[in-house]
């Protein structure tokens, strides 16, 4: 959307006026207002769950982190043994959350109160769907048979009608992805805002207006899945009138198995499109496209270097896997992988992604003193090599890790700092891993990867966003040989990741390395605030957001901010009936829209934050 604006100075402020949507104001000056500000009442949320809903156990999880991450302060109700009347002293809560299918146990009186509540301008997110017949009409709708309240099982699909979350309208989560979304068989009554539908139109989640507040139902269990955290974030912003959120705000981009032991070995779809072994690809092609990208982008990325591809877990080790590419430059012969390495630690991060490519489990080495001594073998060639400073970031091949693997890095590669496994997956393998200290050994940090791949389909595109909303990062991985894993040259379905055989650049810019760079592009147009950075410092950046404090206030058209952190990124979201807002003592670096709020995104200055909202855009004098 394009927007008119004019600017004009006054007492150290410039204005910016929009004449739609919004207005801001904001201090340009070096000089800052000192204000000596005290939060009377920090601001707080109400989440009400029942501990005997196992099915919805894991939402509720859910919502607990994305608190965490959000440094949200909350209160709970478990309705397990509730007798009622607990709901009857809302007015300390900006928003009420819903986490349980069992709010039938809810009494008339107590929904009387949460619709007086929401009536009054609270906001009320229901993340798990549930249904109490005394709440119908908060919710917009109605069961259309008590006898048979679900609807069948069948195809379901996500498609997300609007901008939820920045980027989000058009995301379409094919039926093969998502199939049979538990949902209740509703009628729908009044006027809502649809933010997602089935693929057959069948109203998944919708934004409402209730009186002076506002209501986002799921229906559905979806947000159980950890994957989508940030949309229970973003549903608590979207019903409340203010809405504030520290973010980490970072992305890292590893590159997996790079640089490695790539061989001098023909692959068909490299040799058709480049006439290139593999080892050649690796060094006149995918290095160059990625530095090409990163300078195109300022990315800047983590790379998972291996020695030895092979297999041997017991002495005597050796690089000659390491040597074995070769490519010629300007008439002279070059090892392909120490080269690239020597170069790419210049401005990029070389992490470890192991001697060999066997994962650090204990079935797969026999016992720890066999990775100890590759470990050790491979920390000793790194200074041999030249690499620089030993390694701070390891990388588990395969994405696999055990306890006993964990102890090996701690006792022979004193300098790694960060396991950078999976976000998702199986926690005894390793991955299921938080932004925070490795469960196993508080030694170590994780950063894990939320995504991967060249394609971004719209599942992966969706987990992305939600990883943004909810902490305000990315972290994502590729491989240099993503691009030979076809259909046709591998045989285990599980590990194909170029299910179209595309090309690494193609003919008409369709292949991998143009898909990857038009996504860059569009997740920067739309979040072009996000610092790309290698994980090393994203380490320093994820422990500095850890010990971030913050407190927020709320009145009728303003809020205050007091943070213990300069530089610290902060999004603020209120509701779209404000036009404008004045910020005091904090530099505004992006501004926008989701499908039911406004925002800006701030950067700390030392002095407490003013935000002073106003409902109506005056004329600039």
């Amino acid at each position: 959307m394009n927007f008119t604006k004019r600017l004009t100075m006054r007492k150290g402020h410039f204005k910016i006026l929009f004449l739609i949507p919004f207005l801001v104001f904001s201090n340009c000056s070096g000089k800052r207002n000192e204000i000596n500000l005290t939060i009377q009442k920090s601001e707080k949320l109400l989440l009400i769950y029942d501990s005997s809903d196992l099915y919805a156990l894991e939402c509720v999880e859910n919502a607990r982190m994305s608190f965490k991450y959000a440094k949200l302060l909350y209160d709970e109700i478990d309705l397990k043994n509730y007798k009622g009347g607990e709901l009857s002293k809302l007015g300390n809560y900006f928003a009420i959350v819903l986490a349980t299918e069992f709010i039938k146990k809810l009494t008339k009186s107590d929904c009387e109160h949460l619709k007086s509540f929401v009536s009054s301008g609270g906001g009320l997110a229901v993340i798990y769907r549930g249904y109490n017949e005394n709440l119908a009409d908060i919710f917009g709708v109605r069961i259309r048979d008590q006898n048979q309240p679900f609807l069948k099982r069948g195809r379901s699909g996500l498609h997300f009608k609007s901008d939820f979350i920045p980027g989000l309208k058009g995301t379409a989560i094919p039926d093969s992805i998502l199939r049979d979304i538990s949902m209740f068989d509703f009628v729908h009554v009044g006027d809502k805002n649809i933010i997602a539908a089935t693929s057959s139109g069948i109203p998944v989640a919708w934004n409402l207006r209730y009186g002076m507040g506002k209501v986002t139902y799921w229906n559905s269990s979806i947000l159980s899945n950890r994957s989508f955290r940030g949309f229970i974030t973003q549903t608590i912003a979207s019903v409340s009138s203010k809405f504030v959120q520290p973010i980490a705000n970072f992305s890292v981009i590893f590159i997996d198995d790079f640089p490695t032991s790539v061989p001098n070995a023909v692959k068909k779809i490299i040799w058709d499109e480049f006439k290139m072994n593999l080892a050649e690809f690796h060094f006149l092609v995918f290095y160059p496209d990625m530095l090409k990208l990163s300078n195109e982008f300022g990315l800047k990325y983590t790379a998972g270097l291996v020695f030895n591809y092979g297999t041997s877990i017991t002495p005597p080790f050796h690089l000659n896997e390491w040597r074995m590419g070769k490519a010629n430059v300007l008439s002279k012969e070059i090892e392909v992988s120490k080269t690239i390495a020597k170069q790419f630690k210049i401005n990029h991060e070389l992490g470890f992604h192991g001697y060999n490519h066997t994962s650090l489990l204990v079935d797969d080495w026999g016992d720890i003193e066999n990775m100890k001594r590759a470990i050790e073998y491979a920390m000793k060639k790194w200074k041999e090599e030249g690499l620089g400073n030993p390694p701070v970031t390891y990388i588990p091949p395969m994405n696999l890790i055990d306890s006993v693997g964990i102890q090996a890095l701690v006792q022979s590669a004193p300098s790694i700092k960060v396991i950078a496994g999976l976000y998702a997956g199986f926690f005894e393998l390793g991955q299921r891993r938080e932004f925070g200290p490795e469960p196993w050994n508080g030694k170590f940090y994780c950063i894990p990867r939320v995504s991967a791949g060249f394609m971004i389909d719209d599942y992966t595109k969706a987990i992305i966003l939600s990883a943004i909303a909810m902490l305000g990062v990315w972290t994502h991985f590729v491989h240099p040989d993503d691009v030979i894993y076809t259909p046709e040259e591998v045989e285990n379905p599980e590990l194909i990741r170029n299910w179209f055989s595309l090309p690494w650049r193609g003919t008409k810019e369709e292949g991998l390395y143009f898909k990857f760079r038009n996504w860059v592009k569009t997740l920067k147009a739309n979040y072009p605030y996000l610092r790309f950075m290698k994980c090393e410092d994203a380490y320093e950046e994820m422990k500095r957001f850890d010990d971030l404090k913050i407190e927020y206030e709320f009145s009728n058209d303003e809020i205050k901010i007091k943070v213990n952190q300069k530089d610290a990124f902060i999004i603020v979201q209120f509701d779209a009936i404000y036009k404008g807002v004045d910020v005091l003592n904090a530099n505004i670096i992006h501004y926008g829209q989701t499908s039911t709020t406004n925002y800006v995104v701030l950067k700390t200055e030392s002095e407490p934050i003013i935000l002073k909202l106003k409902t109506k855009v005056t004329a600039l004098g």
